[in-house]
């Protein structure tokens, strides 16, 4: 399996929720930053210009130390970074009481931007649309979704309601509404094939290649919990793949993990490693001699 180009916004996500935080590492040099981003084939330079509008976006904050940069997360961060983490390597929500969360919302053209924000966080809680303005969830997610409307100031145009439906009576004709669990399942079929040849190679990688393939295996999973709504297994069709999915890469995960952290460590604890590419001509060239990962994850 392929793993897409990797953005070096993402990329510096995937790092600090990966490794920096949950490894207790409140700073990260930006040297370290630079190398660990070559080891998966960005460069310096983007990785640089993606640290500076993380700062400027207030993802990341920025101190120097003997005139060393290094980030950290911003409590803005840690929230983003915790939720996430959350989505990814939490329990799958299988119990389901029968009610549902509806939202609705009605806003003018004139005030599209909150419209197009309120939308886009509806569907990153994993809302589904059943058009003209009206979101469906078969969770309880009002504490949420009260924070996204305070956020982008839209209390007053929003309704929210939980409770059962009374048509449609089918919870089925629901989903088959609101999700698309046919093109979700083709993309865990085409991710679950690749993960299952690499568990019977996960034992014999050195921890350089553990980094790089759990690196990149988090990186496409990541996608999933941001497009798959995480239905009950009542609402799900039988034999659902994403549980296989979700199995295997929690599996595959855990075995690459170890080797994995302590590459990263061995890097991020590195007091040698500097970045002096803003400062000397050898930078481009030192980057131009480091091997450029696979995009293969398995």
């Amino acid at each position: 399996m392929a793993a897409a180009g990797l953005n070096p916004r993402s990329l510096l996500f995937t790092l600090y929720g990966d490794y920096a935080h949950p490894l207790g590492q409140e700073e990260v040099r930006v040297g370290a930053l630079v190398q660990l981003a070559g080891e998966l084939g960005v460069s310096g330079n983007a990785l640089r210009s993606a640290l500076s509008r993380m700062n400027r976006e207030g993802w990341l904050a920025v101190r120097r130390n003997d005139g060393t940069p290094r980030y950290r997360l911003t409590p803005r961060g840690h929230s983003l970074i915790e939720e996430g983490t959350g989505r990814i390597y939490g329990r799958h929500r299988a119990s389901w009481d029968g009610r549902w969360l509806l939202v609705s919302y009605s806003l003018p053209e004139r005030r599209r931007g909150q419209r197009d924000r309120l939308r886009e966080g509806l569907n990153f809680l994993g809302f589904g649309s059943l058009g003209n303005g009206i979101f469906v969830s078969p969770h309880d997610l009002s504490r949420e979704v009260r924070e996204l409307i305070g956020r982008h100031e839209v209390e007053e145009d929003v309704t929210m309601h939980h409770g059962t439906l009374e048509w449609p009576s089918d919870p089925a004709q629901v989903v088959a509404r609101a999700w698309d669990l046919e093109t979700l399942a083709a993309r865990y079929t085409a991710f679950l094939g690749p993960i299952r040849r690499g568990l019977e190679e996960a034992g014999s990688l050195d921890a350089r290649e553990s980094f790089r393939r759990r690196f990149l295996l988090t990186h496409e999973f990541r996608r999933f919990p941001f497009s798959d709504p995480d239905l009950p297994d009542r609402l799900l069709p039988p034999g659902w793949v994403g549980t296989a999915a979700r199995e295997a890469f929690l599996e595959y995960n855990g075995r690459l993990r170890e080797p994995a952290e302590r590459f990263y460590k061995s890097i991020a604890e590195d007091p040698t490693i500097v970045d002096n590419t803003d400062r000397t001509g050898g930078g481009r060239a030192a980057e131009a001699r480091r091997p450029v990962v696979s995009r293969e994850v398995m």
